[in-house]
């Protein structure tokens, strides 16, 4: 009775099996012979039925679940391929621009004729001016105080032209500080190459570069080059400043007042040229 007790369940599991392979028998011979089985023959017919349709529910879900694990790893497969498609197409540009950069330095440095070191920006001042800045070479490279500081820009003609940065303010073994033109502290003698006009250029705390001739009479037009001029101790001549943007009007008759916009792009500009020119 124990045995019966602990085992009830499987029996009557195994039980139920034989009784249906018993009936599902029948009715196989029934059906061959032309026996009508008459109940059992109706059972065993219905619970085919269940098991077949159960069996057809069980296969299309099993092919349902295949399809979407599938379609699931398609799809990873189709993403990863977009990233690395992605990334092939950043890595293209950059050496899309990075070909212009080069070509255009390439163009300068045929027509340089100062020993200079490349140096990477690495960090920009706090302002939005981009005023000051520190790049990656320094007193182990040969820099010094007041080098200037040059970059490779192209005119609207197509010309490759030295553009002016700024001056190097202070270095360290591995590093130096430069002022660019738009800072306030740095002051620029140029020359109006379209009237051979002089004045001076400063910065401001704007970013804006402005300036004025030496000659209250000089007359000067929007889009005028005007080049470093080589007066004072610092810059040397026919460096590319940029060009006449605007005159504004002063209410002082002794001087004419110019707003410049530089020849180089400061917020695109990561690698420069360091002269090292004795002064």
């Amino acid at each position: 009775m124990d045995f019966l007790k602990k085992h009830f369940t499987r029996i009557l599991f195994v039980f139920t099996i034989f009784i249906l392979i018993i009936l599902i028998g029948l009715s196989s011979i029934g059906r061959a012979q032309g026996i009508d089985l008459g109940f059992f023959g109706s059972a065993v017919a219905g619970f085919q039925k269940i098991t077949f349709n159960t069996g057809q529910t069980l296969t299309n879900s099993f092919y349902s679940v295949r399809d979407i694990v599938r379609m699931r790893e398609e799809n990873n497969m189709l993403t990863d391929k977009v990233y690395e498609l992605q990334e092939q197409v950043r890595v293209l540009e950059n050496v899309v621009n990075k070909s212009e950069a080069l070509e255009k330095e390439y163009e300068m440095k045929k027509n340089l004729d100062y020993e200079y070191v490349v140096g990477q920006v690495i960090a920009l001042d706090d302002s939005n001016w981009f005023s000051r800045l520190t790049i990656d070479k320094g007193e182990n490279d040969g820099l010094k105080k007041n080098d200037i500081v040059i970059s490779a820009v192209k005119s609207n003609e197509g010309v490759v032209q030295i553009g002016l940065v700024g001056v190097v303010t202070e270095t360290s073994a591995d590093w130096s500080k430069v002022i660019t033109m738009l800072d306030e502290n740095c002051k620029i003698s140029f020359r109006d190459i379209d009237n051979d006009e002089s004045g001076i250029l400063q910065g401001g705390i704007d970013g804006v570069i402005t300036g004025y001739f030496f000659n209250s009479k000089a007359e000067a037009k929007a889009g005028d080059s005007l080049l470093t001029s080589g007066m004072g101790e610092i810059f040397m001549p026919d460096i590319y400043i940029g060009d006449v943007k605007e005159i504004v009007a002063t209410t002082d008759a002794s001087s004419q007042k110019i707003v410049v916009e530089p020849s180089v792009e400061f917020t695109k500009l990561n690698r420069v040229f360091v002269l090292k020119v004795a002064k």
